[in-house]
Formats: structure tokens, C-alpha cells, sequence
């Protein structure tokens, strides 16, 4: 079974929405009183779980097929974004860049997003965005309609407009719609 297979395009969208009402409402709940209690409950350590699981799920794509030219292309892309937020190298030195993938291994990434700070793993959660929606997608390579349809979503989301969760009512009410643009093409 083929990763395009597994993925439900209307799952992804949902899992997404989800995902980035949860770092709005991370970035409001940080300034409260009440943060460190909010941190420690039950529903915001399950988002915070799901935000991990996309990002290690998306590595795996990325390491399934490491030869391939867009895999390739991607994990050096994901690895430099890793290496600048994580300070593993100073960013005006050329000198590692050529090392990063034998510097950050997959075990090592894999304990990153484990352990790593929330903020970071939303860096992570966008870059990956990002990659989708402006580059080749890993989650759908050979499904030009749902390419097309995901870029469609991510750049609805990237839309500067989006300042909070209300802002992204319509979007999550358009997924179906979105949907349904795959059944008549």
C-alpha cells in the first residue's frame, strides 16, 4: 500500500486545522496565569501528542524513500530547517551544511520531537507546510488532483487573514468542498 493510500485527504485537513487552532491557542494560553496548569492537562498533552505524531509520521515518508530525488531534496530542506532552529550550526557557516544529514540522524530526530520545546515543533509543523505547499508533495507524489487540492487548503491557511481560531471557521467548514472538487475532477 502506497502512502497516498493511507493518507485520507479529509483526515489530513482536519489533523491540520486542528493542529494550528491548537498553536493559536497555545500562543493565547502562554500569556495567562493559568499557563502552566493548562499545560498539564489531558487535552492539551493529546494535541501536543498529534503535533508530534504528524511531524515523526511525516519524517517516516520522508526516510522511506530516502533515494528518491523529492525525498532527497525534501529531508536536506527539513534537516537545514532542523539544524537553524536547533542551533546546530551557525547558520552563516557553510562548513556543516554538507554534514547535516550525518549530524542529525533519524534516531536523533526522532528524540527531538520527542523531547523537544513546543515552539519548535511548531517551526518544525510549518516548514513541513511550507514544503507542501510550494514544493512537490510527499504526501500525495502521485496524485496531482490531491496536489493540487492540499496546496489549494495550505495556501487558504497561509493566508494572512489567519489570526485566530475564528479566522479559520470558514476554511474548516470549506474542507468538504475541497472534497468534493477531487469526486468531479
Amino acid at each position: 500500500m502506497s502512502v497516498e493510500e493511507e493518507i485520507d485527504i479529509r483526515e489530513l485537513f482536519f489533523d491540520i486545522i486542528d493542529i494550528v487552532k491548537f498553536e493559536l491557542n497555545f500562543y493565547t494560553a502562554k500569556n495567562s496565569p493559568m499557563f502552566e496548569r493548562i499545560v498539564k492537562t489531558r487535552v492539551f498533552q493529546t494535541k501536543l501528542q498529534k503535533l508530534k505524531d504528524f511531524i515523526m509520521k511525516y519524517f517516516d515518508i520522508i526516510y522511506k524513500d530516502k533515494e528518491s530525488p523529492i525525498n532527497r531534496a525534501a529531508l536536506e530542506a527539513q534537516l537545514n530547517n532542523i539544524a537553524y532552529i536547533t542551533n546546530y550550526y551557525n547558520d552563516l557557516s557553510n562548513f556543516y551544511k554538507d554534514q547535516t544529514e550525518i549530524i542529525i540522524t533519524k534516531e536523533k530526530i526522532l528524540n527531538l520531537i520527542e523531547y523537544s520545546h513546543i515552539e519548535k515543533l511548531f517551526l518544525i509543523f510549518t516548514n513541513i507546510l511550507d514544503w507542501e505547499h510550494y514544493r512537490a508533495s510527499l504526501l500525495f507524489p502521485t496524485d496531482k488532483k490531491k496536489e493540487k487540492i492540499l496546496k489549494e487548503f495550505l495556501n487558504k491557511l497561509a493566508s494572512s487573514e489567519i489570526k485566530n481560531i475564528d479566522d479559520l471557521i470558514d476554511i474548516e467548514q470549506s474542507i468538504d468542498d475541497f472534497i468534493k472538487q477531487l469526486e468531479i475532477e
